[in-house]
């Protein structure tokens, strides 16, 4: 039996973030956890189609205990450390500021690779360039190389079929583990705990001390097999000039501002199978 894991969590480190511009009725944790119960009802209708289990969890069981800026972006690990997941074959990790628009069935995606995903230096916008900014910002380069330097973690690139980059990295809010790949996981990654702690005593920026660049690092440095599937699965509406977004399978709605756009997305019935 396969698996769709998703997780809403909010404390009080969600709050430390600035507010959300676009959504002054609210906090930042009352916005987050709105999208999400609406982005877990959508998979829950696909994992009732394709016949797989879906799970959404609003309580930290993984990372609880731990303290720091980006603990509960860590708590997706749950599905590697937790014996309970175990029972799974593969498991889905799905966002949740992802809206399901498809039937098709992700699971069948995977071929014979461990990890099933969509590289950064992969998904395209309006504008062409992907979200790979360290190919084109040297500022950025050097912060996320040194940041894996002081970890223990070389930085592999991404050579063809895929376009080149200089530090291969998922976007992680669409992930597919193979039972083998996280039983490999559990046993060789490094200590989650220590790239965050060193982050926050580096004072890194958030988007390099969360869990996509230390996935990123350990599946690369641990040899694990993978592949980059279709932009399809992992694409944000709102970087296309015009509505070819809603054609996509997972509607991904990266940032604040985004999760705004959602629920007015959703209130205009553009999605396929979520109505208001």
């Amino acid at each position: 039996m396969n698996l769709i894991f998703q997780y809403m969590i909010t404390n009080k480190e969600t709050e430390k973030r600035a507010p959300v511009p676009q959504y002054p009725q609210g906090t930042r944790s009352e916005l987050y956890r709105v999208t999400g119960d609406l982005s877990a009802k959508s998979f829950q209708i696909y994992a009732d189609k394709i016949g797989c289990k879906h799970q959404y969890s609003t309580k930290q069981v993984f990372t609880e205990g731990k303290t720091g800026s980006t603990v509960l972006l860590y708590e997706c690990l749950r599905i590697i450390y937790d014996p309970l997941y175990e029972q799974f074959d593969k498991i889905a990790f799905i966002d949740t500021d992802i809206i399901c628009n498809t039937e098709e069935n992700i699971f069948d995606e995977t071929g014979d690779y461990e990890i099933t995903g969509v590289l950064e230096s992969e998904i395209r916008t309006g504008k062409d360039g992907g979200y790979n900014t360290w190919d084109y910002s040297k500022k950025t380069r050097d912060a996320l190389v040194t940041k894996y330097k002081r970890n223990g973690i070389p930085c592999v690139p991404t050579e063809p079929p895929y376009r080149p980059s200089c530090i291969t990295t998922f976007n992680t809010g669409v992930m597919v583990w193979t039972k083998e790949a996280r039983m490999k996981a559990r046993e060789k990654f490094d200590d989650w705990y220590e790239y965050m702690s060193d982050g926050d005593k580096h004072g890194d920026p958030f988007w390099i001390n969360n869990d996509q660049p230390w996935l990123s690092g350990q599946i690369m440095k641990h040899g694990l097999t993978w592949q980059s599937i279709d932009q399809k699965w992992n694409d944000t509406p709102t970087h296309w000039p015009d509505d070819r977004g809603f054609d996509m399978n997972f509607l991904h709605y990266t940032g604040g501002g985004n999760k705004v756009v959602m629920l007015e997305d959703y209130k205009k019935g553009k999605f396929k199978y979520l109505k208001a």
